[in-house]
């Protein structure tokens, strides 16, 4: 007896009245709080964001056309991946959300995309069309941040981070660091360190991965993004 087809990946999904664009299952970091380094958990409210591979730019493209642009609150880049890891895909997609109209697309990022590239990339960010981002700071020192969230950086990691989000307040109209409270972070000493950058902090809640209402939730507002 054959088994069930396996369904289609999700790459475009519904949380109020927010659409959230999956476009890899890809990351630089490994946080230790992230479900998906944890317990191999990958999923949101009602959708598994897992994916096999690296989604088509069109694919991605027609399945948030499918989903539906008019009247969105905003597009947000985000997933159990970091997005900016594909960042000609992020570009192309910003600017074809931002032709249609949509009236705001965020990303949610590891803020480590310059350092990876080589090279400055949120004016590219932001003449794409990139109206705001929600960098996970997630530490106020780096060597907290290299434990938490480790990767083959170090702590080198964090100045980039740093460094990224000075680059989004001069260059972007919407940006806030976000914070994953582990048992032990200074609240008081990460907003410290975000606030002092210029962004706007967000505390979220060590277990609480996004906005969990399933489909079409109709809670207002955005979530935090699904990935750490």
């Amino acid at each position: 007896m054959s088994s069930a087809p396996s369904p289609p990946p999700v790459l475009a999904y519904l949380l109020g009245d927010a659409l959230y664009l999956n476009v890899t299952s890809g990351c630089t970091l490994a946080c230790i709080f992230c479900p998906k380094i944890s317990d191999d958990d990958f999923t949101v409210g009602a959708y598994d964001l897992r994916l096999k591979g690296n989604p088509e730019l069109e694919a991605i493209w027609d399945a948030a056309r499918a989903a539906g642009l008019a009247g969105r609150a905003e597009v947000v880049f985000t997933g159990f991946g970091e997005a900016s890891r594909r960042l000609d895909v992020v570009l192309e997609l910003t600017r074809r959300l931002k032709a249609a109209g949509v009236r705001r697309v965020r990303l949610d990022t590891d803020g480590l995309a310059s350092l990876r590239e080589g090279r400055d990339v949120v004016p590219e960010l932001a003449a794409a069309g990139l109206d705001a981002v929600s960098v996970s700071l997630n530490a106020a020192d780096a060597a907290t941040y290299a434990r938490l969230c480790p990767s083959h950086y170090g702590e080198a990691a964090y100045p980039a981070v740093k460094a990224f989000i000075r680059s989004a307040v001069a260059n972007l109209s919407e940006v806030a660091a976000s914070v994953v409270g582990v048992e032990g972070l200074s609240e008081a000493g990460c907003r410290a360190v975000a606030e002092g950058l210029g962004a706007r902090f967000k505390w979220r809640p060590a277990g609480r991965i996004g906005r969990l209402q399933g489909p079409q939730s109709g809670v207002p507002g955005g979530s935090e993004r699904a990935k750490s």
